[in-house]
Formats: C-alpha cells, sequence, structure tokens
C-alpha cells in the first residue's frame, strides 16, 4: 500500500499492527487502543474512501430510505455516517470491539448496537434484515468467508449485501471459494464488483467493492 500523504508515528505504529494481525486477542488490543482516534488516522491521515464508496453501492440499490440495514463491523461508525448523509435511516451495528461500539453510539447514526463476533453464530433471526454493509472488515485476517453463512441467514431474500474486500484476501481468507459455492447452491448472486482504491492517499487499487443479492 503506498500512500501519498504522511501521517503520524503514532498512527503509523497502529496501521502497521493492523496489518500483522495474527489472532482474535491481537485484534480486540488493536482497537480498543485505537478507538479514540481511529476517525482521525483514516479520515485526515489517510484520506479513507471506503466507507462513503460503500454507502454509494448501497444508494444504488433502489432501496427505500427506512429499509432495514445492519452495519457489519461497525467500527466507530463512518460507515452510519455515510448512510445517514444519503437519508438511511433504519440503521443498526454489529462489531466486537467494545470500545469501538462506543464511539459509534456517540454519533446518533445507530437505532441498536450489539457486540458479537462474526466468527460465531449470530443472536439474530433469520432474515431480519433488508440490507447488510461490511466496509473495512475482511481485510486483515482476522474474518474469513465462513462469516457469510450467518450474514446470508439473517438478510431477508432479495436483500442486498454491500462489501469491500482487499483483492490480496480475496482468495486467502476464502471468499473466492465460498461465494463461488453459495453462487452455485442458488443462494446469492453477484450483481456489481469493481476494483477501487480505499484512500485517496493510495496509488494502489486495493479492494473489490461488490453488492450481493440474497436469492
Amino acid at each position: 500500500m503506498t500512500h501519498d500523504k504522511q501521517i503520524d508515528a503514532d498512527a503509523e505504529a497502529l496501521l502497521r499492527r493492523a496489518h500483522s494481525l495474527e489472532n482474535e486477542a491481537e485484534t480486540k488490543t488493536l482497537y480498543r487502543d485505537w478507538a479514540k482516534t481511529y476517525d482521525k488516522t483514516m479520515i485526515d491521515g489517510l484520506g479513507y474512501l471506503s466507507p462513503e464508496k460503500g454507502a454509494e453501492l448501497m444508494g444504488r440499490c433502489s432501496l427505500p430510505k427506512s429499509a432495514r440495514i445492519l452495519d457489519v463491523g461497525t467500527g466507530t461508525g463512518l460507515v452510519g455516517k455515510e448512510l445517514s448523509r444519503l437519508g438511511f435511516t433504519n440503521i443498526d451495528g454489529i462489531d466486537y470491539s467494545a470500545p469501538m461500539l462506543a464511539e459509534a453510539g456517540e454519533t446518533g447514526f445507530y437505532n441498536e448496537l450489539v457486540e458479537a463476533d462474526l466468527n460465531q453464530q449470530l443472536a439474530l433471526d433469520d432474515a431480519t434484515y433488508d440490507a447488510l454493509i461490511c466496509i473495512g472488515t475482511f481485510t486483515h485476517g482476522h474474518i474469513g468467508a465462513d462469516c457469510l453463512d450467518e450474514l446470508i441467514r439473517i438478510l431477508k431474500p432479495n436483500g442486498k449485501f454491500v462489501t469491500a474486500i482487499r483483492k490480496n484476501y480475496w482468495h486467502p481468507a476464502g471468499f473466492a471459494k465460498k461465494v463461488g459455492q453459495m453462487t452455485a447452491d442458488g443462494l446469492l448472486k453477484t450483481i456489481v464488483s469493481e476494483e477501487n482504491s480505499n484512500y485517496s492517499s493510495s496509488s494502489d487499487v486495493e479492494s473489490w467493492y461488490i453488492v450481493w443479492e440474497k436469492l
């Protein structure tokens, strides 16, 4: 990842930790340490574009503004901010970092916030949501493709799932295989797949920006 902007030493250290996560304990510790300064690092320091791009994809899905949306991997609420800016009013969030969720709760963009691990079964009913959006989560190795079973389960038939997945994570984390199998099984179809950058400060095209539809 090549960045043209400079960020401070503390932010750079947090980014290095994010890109070298190896287990759940390291991930939780990172996001605990990062919660208060995450937005400054990502938005001010790097020009983080993924929340805006993800919300724009959701806006292209022809959903009513009252559609019930789950922000998967809520973090500090950057996606909720962008969805709210587009007029969406019924947003919930889920994340396994309590400090990050606390920051998201301060934004006022969310109706409900749930602390949960995407690697485990979710305490949510089948077909609860009209749409899901997952930005900034399928990036560093702590969440693999097996979580798609639970996420598709809680999505309504014909519901939309907007996500960004780093290109260098697509095969190693099992997304290519999982999505291929779910497509073959008639569970979902891909309606948008675009390559794009995650940062205004980056000269790389890092991620696939995708919209799936549950069949």
